[in-house]
């Protein structure tokens, strides 16, 4: 059995029992208990799964998953400033992609006084805010994944897929010192993807304490869009 595969299959071991001991999933996968730690080190540096003495728990959400409601409290001046920067790239009439990451919602103060724009997210929070600013947007639909209140899924890139748009502005989990921007969710990860090939211009923003972090999913790189903002410009 392959490294990937046996560790899809602790994955679903755990998935199934919540829990489960070293000696269990050794038993099970015909390995080595060294092995199957190697294996749960790897999960766990991915956020999949926590570690206890002697075997191991579902982390249902992952550290590198933090929930909506907790990142929307954090670092709240500096998103301020990099979102009334952002807003200097938005023109009358555009039509914008915006993300459902909680760095993208400060933007929707700032869009008020644009006549005639209209708003494509796959965030249901950020469709119903846009509403009460009498702010014309669609919301894609989907699956719900319920952590980041972000639709995602072949339904959302299928609707993301059917639109061109002037500029989309994003966020994602981090970014490296060489420009590779990443994420934790492959589900977000592939919404961003779309709606960066269907958007005209695009703008990572990202407050200072992403930059340095690398992630799972690769989004993109900053050579590869038209910039990235942050509260340090």
């Amino acid at each position: 059995m392959y490294e990937l595969e046996r560790q899809e299959k602790i994955l679903e071991y755990v998935t199934q029992r919540n829990s489960i001991s070293v000696k269990k999933l050794s038993e099970l996968l015909y390995v080595s208990q060294p092995t199957i730690r190697r294996d749960l080190t790897k999960l766990e540096k991915e956020g999949k799964v926590l570690r206890t003495h002697g075997g191991v728990i579902l982390r249902k959400i992952a550290d590198n998953e933090v929930s909506l409601v907790f990142r929307e409290e954090q670092n709240n001046i500096s998103k301020k400033i990099i979102a009334e920067k952002a807003a200097k790239f938005i023109h009358n009439s555009d039509v914008i992609f915006m993300d459902a990451s909680s760095t993208v919602s400060y933007l929707i103060p700032y869009l008020e006084k644009f006549k005639d724009i209209i708003v494509i997210t796959n965030s249901p929070k950020a469709s119903i805010k846009l509403a009460e600013r009498n702010i014309k947007n669609y919301c894609t639909g989907g699956l719900m994944l319920l952590h980041s209140i972000a639709y995602v899924g072949s339904d959302t890139e299928k609707f993301v897929s059917n639109i061109n748009a002037d500029t989309f502005f994003f966020s994602s989990r981090g970014i490296t010192k060489d420009g590779l921007i990443t994420d934790s969710s492959l589900e977000e990860a592939v919404i961003k993807k779309a709606m960066l090939k269907n958007a005209a211009k695009s703008y990572f923003l990202c407050d200072s304490s992403k930059i340095g972090n690398k992630f799972m999913y690769n989004v993109t790189s900053s050579k590869c869009i038209d910039g990235v903002i942050t509260e340090l410009q």
